[in-house]
């Protein structure tokens, strides 16, 4: 009986004698205070019965605000001795009548030698418990080692982007700097050309005044003497040519209106288009966005990162696929070393997958099964969307294949021959041109120096888009190196290219003031160079040129000179300075190299072309500013022929012009536009081994091939 009434009046939450027992609305009793307290859900103000699982609302008053229970109250009021029969009870272990008590760690009343056992039971028990603690507490440690691995990885991946964002907003201001100066050049070449003929029609007036003057001056002279006999000194004809003249001056000035002076003149007026869409799309430049990734907590690496829930595969490249690459093979990326290099992996492209054309290429014929194929044409570098990341030494590209029958000719059977000078009077006809403005593989955003190899392949400096792509003689792509950086093989808004006798190809990399040396298939190989303005550094480099003993010359732009190194980059010799006198420059820009060792440079802001020997030493110039023949604003790509035919890209008029060896004007061909034959502000030139003439057609974004 006693321990019925004992089980009555505990709590069935805390297994404990009631504590001011509350009723709910199901009739099952609880204590108010911590049972019903945590049962308690106060936002819904609900509780939830633990036994029948009954909802009920709580009472405004809270949960004291249940009714007491009065029975259970009344029994636990009453004495101990009352509920007991006697002072002695049956263990509920043993079953011993003797004298018992409840047990400290269970609801049982037990005899003193079963609770002594119980208590050791109990030690037993906490032992175990403590032993499996000890076996799970590392995984609190290797959660700990997670969160601060993936601390450090999101904080490598936000100093990628912050390094991003520097670089992303660097070109732009890089771009709305060369912008700024297109513009200023602009409107200097208006100023000048406006200047020069306010100046004339000053000088005109001057001399009309003058003129007239000395009419005045003449005529009062003799008509003034102050004896009557002197007048007759002047005869009857004078008095009639002065009057004649005195009548014609007098009717010229009443006829002349001082506006129409100036009534033909223009004024310059700068508008900024779209002024509020540039401001909006600068307010909302950029867009930063996260992504969920998966890290393994055995084997965590900041730098093996997946960006998929799905386990990494067990192959360590790191497929990419995405709009700049569609419709071509399936390109892999992994780190290799610093050096780059082509994987010998290969994978067949069938007949019936040709490689895609650039924009505005010419179509190619079909292929047969049996045609012939160039295998390892690699994709070193990246897209814009693939830039590499600082960190990476380098990205490498599965090569392809890419059927060849139709694009490219034998080579080993090319006759090269020397181009007379009826054969420059017939250009102007397009045979070829490629590429528009993009970032994508095959476009271009102001492609600036180009060059053609011993095999013909077009060589050209993307140069905004930071890379070097290669071209068959019909615009098919064959390769693309080189990203935006400062690293080895990355560029700066790179200007000039050329390529040497062992098909290496040598670039400036303007903002990075320095020349680097790639080899046919776009692997680094050397640098020299750095900012500065002593023997063998550099100020914004620009054109580039080699001769037959390995020698290159660089435009040291901003320096107004030439420099001349080794090919291990070791400086040799520099000629010209500041100036316009024989052998002086201002902001050379190109320059190549005859096969008689002849230097040509264009002397850009001088307007002018100057000839020197392979020591430096002035021989000749041609050409001064103007829109004739012969004549030139602001001249950028020379090339030479075999003969010593010199071909100039006269930037400023929007055409190129022939000179014989000895300066004389032979012909000129292009004009302003877009259209075939038409160029805009164009600046590399190069010959191809039939005499063609390839040009880079720079704010058309194209190569055009002549």
């Amino acid at each position: 009986m006693e321990q019925q009434i004992e089980q009555l009046l505990t709590c069935p939450v805390c297994l404990d004698r009631y504590k001011r027992p509350k009723i709910l609305p199901c009739q099952h009793t609880f204590c108010q205070d911590p049972c019903l307290q945590q049962l308690a859900d106060p936002v819904r103000r609900k509780v939830k019965c633990p036994e029948c699982r009954a909802m009920h609302n709580i009472p405004p008053k809270g949960i004291s605000g249940f009714p007491n229970n009065i029975t259970i109250l009344k029994f636990l009021d009453l004495p101990a001795e009352a509920m007991s029969s006697s002072g002695s009870e049956s263990c509920q272990v043993c079953r011993r009548i003797t004298a018992v008590s409840k047990c400290f760690h269970c609801p049982k009343r037990l005899c003193d030698t079963c609770k002594k056992v119980h208590s050791s039971q109990l030690k037993v028990d906490i032992g175990h418990q403590i032993n499996q603690i000890w076996r799970e507490l590392p995984k609190l440690t290797e959660a700990a080692n997670l969160v601060e691995k993936t601390a450090t990885h999101i904080k490598q991946s936000g100093e990628m982007v912050k390094m991003d964002i520097k670089s992303s907003i660097d070109q732009n201001i890089r771009k709305l700097r060369e912008r700024e100066q297109i513009l200023l050049n602009e409107v200097d070449l208006f100023l000048q050309s406006e200047l020069r003929l306010l100046r004339v029609k000053q000088e005109n007036l001057e001399v009309e005044m003058a003129s007239i003057a000395s009419h005045c001056d003449s005529a009062e002279s003799k008509i003034s003497q102050a004896s009557p006999s002197a007048v007759t000194d002047v005869t009857d004809a004078e008095l009639l040519s002065f009057h004649k003249q005195s009548k014609e001056y007098l009717v010229q000035l009443q006829n002349t209106a001082i506006d129409t002076a100036v009534d033909d003149c223009k004024t310059v007026k700068f508008t900024l288009q779209n002024s509020q869409t540039l401001h909006s799309n600068i307010a909302t430049l950029g867009q930063l966005s996260s992504s969920a990734f998966v890290i393994n907590a055995n084997t965590v690496n900041p730098n093996s990162v997946a960006v998929s829930s799905n386990p990494p595969p067990r192959n360590p490249r790191l497929s990419l696929s995405n709009e700049a690459f569609r419709g071509l093979p399936v390109v892999e990326m992994f780190r290799t070393s610093s050096q780059l290099r082509v994987s010998p992996s290969v994978s067949s492209v069938s007949p019936q997958q040709a490689s895609p054309q650039p924009a505005n290429s010419v179509a190619t014929p079909a292929h047969s099964n049996s045609s012939p194929r160039v295998s390892h044409i690699s994709t070193v570098g990246r897209s814009e969307q693939n830039r590499a990341r600082p960190g990476n030494s380098s990205l490498e590209f599965t090569s392809y294949e890419v059927p060849l029958d139709g694009l490219v000719s034998d080579f080993s059977h090319v006759q090269r021959r020397s181009p007379t000078s009826a054969f420059y009077r017939t250009k102007g006809m397009i045979l070829t041109k490629f590429g528009s403005k993009g970032s994508d593989l095959g476009h271009f955003t102001w492609p600036r120096g180009v060059a053609v190899s011993p095999e013909n392949y077009i060589i050209v400096a993307d140069s905004s888009n930071h890379r070097v792509q290669v071209f068959t003689p019909n615009g098919q792509l064959v390769r693309v190196f080189g990203s935006y950086g400062t690293g080895e093989g990355e560029f700066d808004c790179l200007a000039g290219v050329t390529v040497n006798s062992q098909g290496w190809i040598v670039t400036a990399d303007r903002y990075n003031h320095r020349v680097q040396i790639f080899d046919s298939n776009g692997r680094f190989i050397r640098q020299f160079g750095q900012e500065g303005s002593r023997d063998g550094q550099l100020s914004y480099p620009w054109g580039v040129a080699t001769d037959r003993m390995g020698f290159i010359y660089v435009c040291d732009k901003d320096n107004h000179r030439v420099q001349v190194f080794r090919l291990d980059g070791a400086f040799v010799r520099k000629f010209g300075r500041l100036g316009n006198g024989n052998g002086q420059f201002e902001n050379p820009h190109y320059i190549a190299v005859a096969r008689d060792n002849k230097v040509i440079v264009s002397d850009s802001s001088n307007h002018r072309i100057q000839v020197f020997d392979k020591y430096g030493r002035f021989l000749l110039k041609f050409g001064h500013e103007g829109c004739g023949n012969g004549q030139f604003k602001y001249p950028r790509g020379v090339a030479v022929d075999q003969e010593g035919h010199i071909i100039v890209g006269d930037s400023g008029n929007n055409r190129l012009q022939v000179f014989r060896q000895d300066g004389s004007f032979l012909c000129s061909f292009g004009t302003w536009g877009s259209g075939d034959g038409e160029v805009k502000g164009l600046e590399g030139v190069a010959l191809m081994s039939r005499g063609n003439v390839v040009v880079s057609d720079r704010e058309n974004h194209r190569i055009q091939v002549f």
